[in-house]
């Protein structure tokens, strides 16, 4: 009866997000102001999206990740990605289209985009990834090939009310990497897709695993970091 449920509200949602996206009048996702196109933003939000500077983060010896964010985590953005934990699709594609119209796009150097990936059962619960779904369309965008490297080996808490060490201490064996796919990223260009970058523990414990591969280069794109 509870997987029954479950299904059923599984579909309600797709058949909800279907109507959103392809039907209803356009709209503002964060002020709800109609619009004439389908975008996320309107132009009076949207001009409030600022971009900031790259960040270099340190990984270990000779091992160091630019971090490149489409803005700072604040609003209207912050409001798109959190509308992921309420099982809410819509925004993750237009978080998409957004991070394939940045500049940085034109001289972000990478061979294979990689995405930070969710544990199985809490895709299964909200039945997308939305790094991944940047992933796939930045992919359609520039040509370039993305590839499931990274695996969610162990299901974590979620990080947002952990500290900075309690955060690496979650993360610490999260992520294996795919066997299929490991040999393609030697000498390679690795970029990784996340939506937020806080603390740096998710970026740092995936590039850490793939520094053990040899690439060439890891640079990381992301919607939002956190500034202080």
């Amino acid at each position: 009866m509870k997987d029954s449920c479950y299904m059923i509200h599984l579909y309600l949602q797709k058949l909800y997000t279907f109507f959103t996206y392809f039907i209803a009048p356009p709209y503002c996702l964060f002020c709800k102001q109609s619009m004439l196109e389908r975008q996320a933003l309107c132009s009076t939000c949207l001009i409030t999206v600022l971009p900031i500077v790259p960040y270099d983060f340190h990984i270990g010896r000779h091992q160091d990740v630019k971090v490149y964010a489409m803005a700072a985590y604040k609003d209207p953005l912050r409001k798109l990605i959190v509308a992921k934990h309420f099982n809410n699709a819509i925004p993750s594609w237009y978080l998409a289209k957004m991070m394939c119209e940045q500049s940085i796009l034109q001289y972000l150097e990478f061979d294979i985009i990689v995405f930070i990936p969710l544990h199985w059962t809490r895709y299964a619960a909200r039945g997308f990834n939305q790094a991944e779904i940047i992933a796939q369309e930045i992919g359609r965008h520039t040509g370039k090939p993305v590839i499931p490297l990274l695996i969610r080996s162990k299901k974590t808490q979620f990080q947002a009310s952990l500290s900075v060490d309690q955060r690496a201490a979650n993360l610490n064996n999260a992520f294996s990497l795919n066997p299929k796919y490991q040999h393609q990223i030697i000498g390679k260009k690795i970029v990784i897709i996340d939506d937020l970058f806080t603390t740096g523990s998710t970026v740092k414990a995936a590039a850490q695993l793939i520094f053990l591969h040899n690439p060439l280069k890891i640079t990381a794109f992301v919607v939002c970091r956190v500034v202080s």
